[in-house]
């Protein structure tokens, strides 16, 4: 049991705040013309930030302390989020039954990830990957931490039309986000490592909408992995003990 339960834990960590990762060019849905001409990539994060609350009220969330619970056939997956981007610090998480099976840190311009007992600095490209990670809301900032948006058409998600976002990093590494037309809202993300992530159960708080349900469909799970979120508190005052 101890490989699935490592599997299980890297899935989890994955999904929990994923934003950037390699992405199989071939996989990406051709664009339609009708769609590029009436939409372009800044319109599609204008529409999300205004769909979960605005640029004022988003702006306003500095740091983040999330917890998700999952039951993987009967047993528990406990993920926290610790994220302070006023600082530029990132800590997740993940537990199997209590017991700590993988963590990431992001903190003075390094990463590290822990599995297993074995702790190793993340490379200058995966720092650069996760550190969108270290923002609640990172849609704003992805021109400023070197994403390159291209609109590629429309997809459905979930029975839902979603606009298809093809995020690029300048080492050409990509991901891809899907956007309902309808209300805005991020639907799913995917990629190579992480596969599929799906974001549901849109919840107020704090004046925001924030997604409830995350639900990872992964090559190294096999079933599609529910998680749901226990605990959110906005602007949380961490110490630096907080990211050890």
């Amino acid at each position: 049991m101890k490989k699935p339960i490592f599997l299980l834990a890297a899935a989890l960590l994955i999904g929990s705040g994923a934003k950037a990762e390699p992405f199989n060019e071939k996989e990406i849905v051709q664009p339609s013309v009708i769609m590029l001409a009436e939409l372009d990539p800044d319109e599609v994060i204008a529409k999300y930030i205004q769909a979960v609350g605005g640029m004022d009220k988003i702006s306003k969330v500095k740091s983040a302390y999330v917890l998700t619970e999952a039951d993987f056939q009967g047993t528990m997956i406990e993920t926290t989020v610790k994220s302070d981007s006023e600082n530029g610090r990132l800590k997740q998480e993940t537990k199997v039954m209590g017991q700590v099976q993988q963590r990431m840190i992001l903190k003075d311009g390094k990463g590290f990830a822990e599995m297993g007992g074995q702790k190793q600095e993340l490379p200058d490209e995966m720092f650069e990957l996760s550190k969108s990670q270290m923002y609640v809301f990172p849609e704003p900032h992805y021109k400023a931490l070197g994403l390159s948006m291209e609109l590629r058409g429309t997809e459905k998600v979930e029975g839902e039309e979603a606009n298809v976002l093809i995020l690029t990093l300048s080492n050409g590494m990509k991901t891809v986000e899907y956007y309902s037309v309808s209300s805005g809202l991020k639907l799913k993300s995917s990629s190579d490592a992480a596969g599929d992530i799906i974001y549901s159960d849109y919840k107020d708080v704090e004046g925001v909408l924030y997604p409830h349900t995350i639900t990872v469909v992964s090559p190294m799970l096999p079933f599609p992995l529910e998680s749901k979120i226990k605990s959110i508190e906005f602007n949380k005052v961490f110490s630096d003990a907080d990211f050890n």
